[in-house]
């Protein structure tokens, strides 16, 4: 363990962070990917016990409500480099400015499409599931519109989740992390296995517990930054940032929506399963999440890092800690499989699933976890990196592709004419990880991405 640390210290330690600093930094992260994660989980098995049609409705607006959370997401996490950055050149009238303009721009945009989600929900379900049969549209459509609603809390408390990340401040995020993922907790158990509301209890504990969330996130965003951020901050736009924060969110967003879109197509070919298919595939992706927390921890880390030496103006740095993690990060996600592996067939246990879909389960999840270690780390550190550079277009345009030749062409070909169901399309996956990997790499280590950042 000494020389572990001693070697870690030597390859991560430097004039910005040490390694000391990095570790306590990711030690937090994780705990944070770890509890909103796990509380899904325990969140989607609640759901399951209603029965397989409300997971399998649930699953089926998982997209939509995906990509329409992405854009305001994208958003934040545009405002959140820009905070990043402006930490790095230690501009303390800029960092506030950033903050008042993320937060009121995520909740300007989530509010619009909020409102255009509520009114759209049904014939959105009908155009893209157009032969489901009836109990999953109305479940579909009811989830749909109160997680819309919960949509626009969520945007508030997202924006000051990601501020807090990129300043440094992991404690402050582990907090609202666990206070708004406690309340919704203790609201779903109370709504959906207390009242027996099903469905709509899920809907309904999201937006009670997002709006505690939010209102939590802003007391300490005012309060604990030590930026001393008033309400007035919020309603002051200063055209270059917001220009700054657009230049780096929507790139980021229209990746997105191309993104979903294409995971649209996935769950049009995916309707033609059954509805054990389809619930079986909603438990492995929300397993899945559990094995991912370490590596949305590195993401994370990645993002306030390599950030904040880039607003230094240090590109050698930048460059170091992006392969650094890279390397740190395929052992570290091992560790973190043969960690949570055991535990496995417990977790299983809460989802009530039947023989035929604990059978598909395990299946796809074997099939990520092999590639997990080996294709993760390349496919995604690189991607945050140049991203924060302003790079953004490029790692929109590898994304998309590569979902279109993973899981939209290569999926369907597996799931459907090869007969493969549900695995094939986890098979896709692994694949689409190792082409955005290959096409990043590339890119990285060139130079063309150094100098893409808007003034």
């Amino acid at each position: 363990m000494k020389f572990l640390n001693s070697r870690l210290d030597s390859l991560l330690t430097t004039s910005q962070f040490t390694y000391p600093d990095l570790r306590r930094m990711f030690v937090t992260l994780t705990l944070d990917q770890f509890f909103i994660c796990f509380i899904s989980i325990i969140s989607t098995a609640l759901v399951s016990s209603v029965g397989e049609a409300a997971i399998a409705a649930v699953s089926m607006v998982g997209t939509i409500n995906s990509m329409v959370s992405l854009v305001f997401m994208s958003l934040a996490t545009g405002g959140s480099i820009v905070v990043a950055r402006a930490k790095g050149k230690g501009d303390i009238q800029e960092i506030r400015r950033a903050i008042g303009q993320c937060v009121s721009l995520s909740a300007l945009v989530a509010v619009v499409l909020s409102l255009s989600l509520i009114a759209l929900s049904e014939p959105l379900v009908r155009l893209i599931y157009p032969n489901v049969e009836p109990l999953l549209v109305t479940y579909a459509v009811e989830y749909m519109r109160l997680m819309a609603i919960s949509f626009i809390p969520f945007s508030i408390f997202n924006a000051v989740f990601n501020i807090f990340r990129s300043l440094g401040d992991t404690r402050s995020s582990l907090l609202l992390t666990i206070v708004i993922n406690v309340s919704h907790l203790i609201l779903s158990l109370l709504f959906i296995n207390g009242l027996r509301m099903g469905v709509t209890g899920s809907g309904l504990s999201y937006i009670t517990a997002r709006t505690l969330g939010m209102i939590l996130a802003v007391y300490w965003l005012m309060r604990h930054s030590g930026y001393y951020i008033h309400f007035r901050s919020f309603f002051r736009f200063d055209p270059k940032i917001t220009r700054v924060i657009f230049s780096l969110g929507m790139p980021l967003t229209v990746e997105s929506l191309l993104t979903q879109g294409g995971m649209l197509m996935v769950q049009i070919y995916l309707a033609r399963l059954t509805t054990t298919d389809l619930a079986a595939h909603a438990v492995s992706n929300s397993m899945l999440n559990l094995f991912l927390t370490s590596a949305n921890a590195l993401n994370a880390l990645t993002s306030t890092v390599c950030g904040q030496c880039y607003g230094a103006g240090h590109y050698d740095l930048t460059r170091h800690y992006c392969s650094a993690i890279i390397r740190v990060g395929r052992f570290i996600l091992l560790g973190t499989v043969l960690v949570l592996l055991p535990f496995t067939p417990l977790l299983l246990r809460l989802y009530h699933a039947s023989e035929q879909g604990l059978s598909i389960i395990y299946t796809a999840l074997g099939i990520a976890l092999a590639g997990l270690p080996l294709f993760w780390a390349d496919g995604n550190i690189p991607a945050m990196v140049l991203r924060t550079a302003g790079d953004a277009s490029f790692t929109g345009l590898v994304s998309v592709l590569a979902l279109l030749l993973g899981r939209c062409a290569l999926g369907y070909v597996l799931t459907i004419p090869a007969g493969l169901g549900v695995p094939g399309i986890w098979i896709a996956l692994v694949f689409e990880w190792l082409i955005r990997g290959i096409a990043l790499r590339v890119r990285f280590h060139g130079d063309r991405w150094l100098h893409q950042a808007p003034a």
